[in-house]
């Protein structure tokens, strides 16, 4: 006995999936990337979105396509070796950012009073505070000094600038954060700031009139994870007209 008007069924194409040629992108805040490709039946692609976000290892991001039957994954992972070759380094990727801060200071530090000795910025803050003479002859600057002490002007304020400079990293990078020289003077040219900040940085204003490079104290760079396989690292620089020579500065007091 046999059936009448037999109906045969066929899959067309590859039930499995396929992992096409990998390719490579580069920008400047991701630096370079991999990306692979994998087509396939909706089913299995959508097995393989869920098996590399389940990972969490190996995709830094994907992005699945299902149309009816027929599905594609893209797979996008930051090689970001800190090679040479295009991956992010800081020369390359790196942000920069001058911010200003107003700091306030003892009055007795100001550029008028550095000619007075230590010892007798304290007896004139004695005289002031007793309401007594300054013994000798007072200098000029002595005199002030006296005054501002006297009207209880005890400080005055100061600009400082913060130099930033800030990359971001996945977990696959080489590059880590180095605290070499902390809380250090470094040279302006060692910092290597763009450009457009040089010409600013070389020309700021000192308590003399005059204007020129001020010194900047590395401080101790800052790693935040900003998601879940990248990474900041961001380096600081502290820029005064001068620091003092115990960090490296030009700053030394009258003894």
């Amino acid at each position: 006995m046999s059936i009448a008007n037999q109906t045969h069924y066929r899959i067309i194409g590859n039930t499995d999936i396929e992992q096409l040629a990998d390719k490579r992108v580069w920008n400047r805040t991701d630096g370079v990337q991999k990306l692979q490709r994998f087509v396939g039946t909706a089913d299995a692609i959508n097995a393989k979105f869920n098996e590399l976000s389940a990972g969490g290892t190996v995709a830094d991001d994907m992005d699945e396509t299902v149309e009816g039957q027929y599905g594609q994954l893209l797979v996008r992972i930051n090689e970001d070796s800190g090679s040479t070759e295009g991956a992010n380094s800081f020369a390359n990727n790196g942000t920069w950012e001058l911010l200003a801060m107003e700091v306030m200071k003892p009055i007795e530090s100001h550029y008028w009073f550095d000619s007075i000795t230590a010892a007798r910025k304290r007896e004139i803050e004695r005289c002031a505070r007793d309401a007594t003479s300054i013994s000798g002859t007072p200098t000029d600057a002595e005199n002030y000094l006296f005054a501002y002490y006297a009207n209880q002007i005890l400080e005055y304020p100061i600009d400082y600038l913060e130099l930033r400079q800030t990359l971001i990293v996945s977990n696959r990078s080489t590059l880590t954060a180095t605290h070499t020289g902390n809380n250090r003077v470094v040279t302006l040219a060692s910092i290597d700031p763009p450009d457009a900040l040089l010409g600013t940085l070389t020309s700021l204003p000192k308590g003399d009139g005059t204007s020129g490079a001020w010194e900047w104290m590395k401080k101790a760079p800052q790693v935040i994870q900003v998601a879940k396989s990248k990474f900041q690292i961001q380096y600081r620089w502290l820029g005064a007209e001068r620091w003092a020579a115990i960090y490296g500065g030009s700053w030394l007091p009258v003894t």
